[in-house]
């Protein structure tokens, strides 16, 4: 009879191998390609131009590059990458900053309050039902809305999957496109072959718009995407005409994988199309580690492990066969020491094509460690590959069955498992599904170098939160929010009048404060915190001596020890009211009032927005000459009469 352990080890390799449409099924997926739906969701209006980035590796962090490259030149745009790592809102980043969160709410509602009504009485030619926008469809309509919210001058979008029939490709103006190395990936939704799955990324190619093209794809790939441009007339143009464009890096300092090298050149080549005369510092944009969160990043793993690990832990999400053979070109070449082991944590989400065991031959030597982990999936995201299928094909690679994970499948459990293994210097490296990457980010104690800002509230929070904090009591967040959105508007250069003068135009930069005022405003800050602390210090005693005062023996406290308590607890409140006093002193000096009225607080719509709320009125259309000289010169209109009028005229004429 079987054990369990075979029995499992059957039913993982089933769940594996189940057809995709069935796995879909099961999973519910809900992923539909074509631009019926996403057409109707977005903006008629796209005051942006897009750069469209698709292929199968590489677009990430191509984005990434041509973001760095916009900032560096001081051009205001935006970028929408996915998966994100941190939450569909940090999909979406304006010069590198992630969108205020009551932004991206209320977007969304706005979303989808317009399929709603474009989708109410409309079917497909088949007479589907549209139902509902995808979750990828809706974070794109919702990313192209945020783009026009905040008036970017480009939008920087990677295709999510495929090209012609992406969501991402319902973008009314494109002003380059550029197409990455393509392999085989999502067999099941583009196609078996090579040579499909390039035709149907090539979709993503508009006429007389310029394509750049990763000249190392394979001759098949090189064929359709050149003979696709040319049938629709779109410039095209390959990397391996502009590699001169990369003799000013400093090779001693960056030393550049050759896939490294073609998403730079792509990245420059596409940013030499919008701006041929913008000049970039390639050292200066590589000094800045110009790589997507996920792609050979670094991360912190101290708190996790209690302080066992305290080097950084290498983090790499390749997940298919082309991201695998550049990460393993890139640990033999950068990490690994001849023949040090390298301890590896993987996880891959589960599909019909995917080679799992190539992608493990490919990593992985006889002298290294390796984990196998699983991750959660969310609703509409690919299952994990079972983590005893992955020790299974390690035990045919590896020497030792002890070099192995065999515990619990997390990545919190694994990460623990590989530093008790490899040390404080043996290298760990971190890859596979994105999906997991997102997980080992998000598990407290873990830390990335990457920090993102988050922009300030604008004008549209700041007439929300004033509706709202009129109806109820708003929380610490959006109490914080507030204030920002407050401060914000207030401290605009274009509103200041200490900054706007008549004759010019008003200075872009913040107002300066003087010393004295920062002196004032250190002293408000010390005594409201020395304030909170005597609060503080007040309530612990009343507690203690309402609760009897702890000691070592259980007798009950003297009358004497509560006369002291009681004095000391006087002693704090009145040093208490000398600091609420001096604190309302400072902020008077720097207000010009004592007590903050809270009313001061609502601003009317028309402050807000310098206009009155409600569409404007349409003025009437004054009477030209002309017309009126031809209204004087044209034939009498005929007068019509009701039908009692007809009749009273009528017997009057008989009478």
């Amino acid at each position: 009879m079987p054990s369990a352990r075979d029995l499992k080890r059957v039913l993982d390799r089933v769940r594996t191998a189940i057809p995709a449409q069935r796995k879909l099924e099961g999973d519910r997926r809900n992923i539909r390609l074509g631009l019926e739906r996403i057409t109707r969701a977005i903006q008629k209006e796209q005051p942006w131009i897009g750069v469209h980035v698709g292929g199968t590796n590489g677009k990430g962090s191509i984005c990434t590059l041509l973001s760095y490259m916009f900032k560096q030149s001081g051009v205001r745009h935006g970028v929408f990458t996915s998966p994100s790592l941190f939450g569909t809102r940090n999909a979406v980043t304006i010069n590198g900053m992630y969108p205020n969160q009551r932004l991206y709410e209320s977007e969304i509602r706005n979303v989808q309050a317009r399929f709603r009504r474009a989708a109410s009485g409309w079917t497909f030619q088949t007479a589907e039902d549209p139902g509902e926008l995808t979750p990828f469809e809706l974070d794109t309509a919702v990313a192209f809305r945020i783009f026009n919210a905040l008036r970017v001058k480009y939008g920087i979008v990677e295709v999510g999957m495929g090209g012609a029939s992406d969501a991402t490709n319902a973008m009314h103006e494109k002003g380059v496109t550029v197409i990455s190395k393509i392999g085989l990936d999502h067999q099941e939704y583009l196609g078996n072959t090579i040579e499909e799955i390039a035709g149907v990324k090539a979709g993503i190619m508009r006429p007389f718009v310029p394509c750049i093209i990763d000249h190392t794809n394979s001759v098949e790939v090189l064929r359709v995407l050149t003979e696709h441009a040319r049938s629709i007339g779109a410039p095209y143009y390959l990397t391996d005409d502009a590699t001169d464009l990369l003799s000013p890096i400093d090779t001693a300092r960056f030393q550049l994988e050759d896939y490294e090298k073609q998403n730079l050149l792509c990245a420059l080549l596409a940013f030499k199309k919008l701006f041929p005369n913008m000049e970039i510092d390639l050292n200066q944009l590589l000094s800045k580690r110009p790589y997507p969160p996920g792609r050979k990043d670094l991360i912190s793993v101290r708190d996790l492990t209690n302080g066992l690990r305290e080097q950084p832990v290498f983090v790499d999400g390749a997940h298919n066969m082309l991201g695998v053979q550049a990460l393993s070109t890139y640990i033999n070449n950068q990490m690994r020491q001849g023949d040090e082991p390298v301890t590896w944590i993987m996880g891959l989400s589960a599909s019909k094509t995917k080679p799992f065991a190539s992608l493990i031959e490919t990593l992985v030597r006889p002298q290294d460690r390796f984990a196998f982990v699983e991750y959660q999936p969310l609703p509409n995201e690919p299952s994990a590959v079972p983590a005893q299928l992955g020790r299974e094909i390690a035990e045919s690679v590896i020497s030792s069955s002890e070099q192995i994970y065999d515990g619990d499948p997390s990545v919190d459990a694994a990460m623990q498992w590989a530093c008790e293994k490899a040390g404080n210097e043996g290298p760990i490296v971190v890859t596979g599904s994105l999906y997991l990457i997102r997980e080992l980010y998000n598990t407290e104690g873990v830390h990335t170098r990457r920090k993102f800002k988050t922009m300030r509230p604008g004008r549209s929070q700041l007439w929300y939160y004033t509706q709202l904090a009129q109806t109820r009591e708003l929380t610490e967040e959006e109490a914080r929010e507030f204030k920002q959105a407050r401060r914000h508007w207030r401290l605009n250069p274009i509103r200041s009048p200490a900054l706007v003068t008549d004759d010019q135009e008003p200075p872009r930069t913040s107002p300066v404060v003087s010393p004295e005022t920062k002196e004032v405003q250190r002293r408000a800050a010390y005594h409201q915190n020395q304030a909170d602390r005597y609060a503080q210090a007040i309530e612990c005693i009343e507690l203690d001596t309402a609760n009897g005062l702890p000691s070592r023996n259980t007798a009950a406290p003297s009358s004497s020890k509560r006369v002291d308590m009681l004095q000391t607890v006087e002693e704090l409140i009145r040093r208490q009211g000398e600091h609420l006093a001096a604190y309302q002193a400072a902020m008077h000096e720097l207000r010009g009032y004592k007590v903050a009225v809270p009313e001061m607080k609502f601003m009317s719509y028309a402050k807000i927005y310098g206009r009155p709320p409600g569409p404007p009125r349409r003025k009437p259309r004054p009477t030209l000459p002309q017309d009126a000289e031809g209204e004087a010169n044209a034939e009498p209109r005929p007068q019509f009469q009701s039908v009692d009028e007809a009749r009273r005229n009528e017997s009057g004429s008989k009478q």
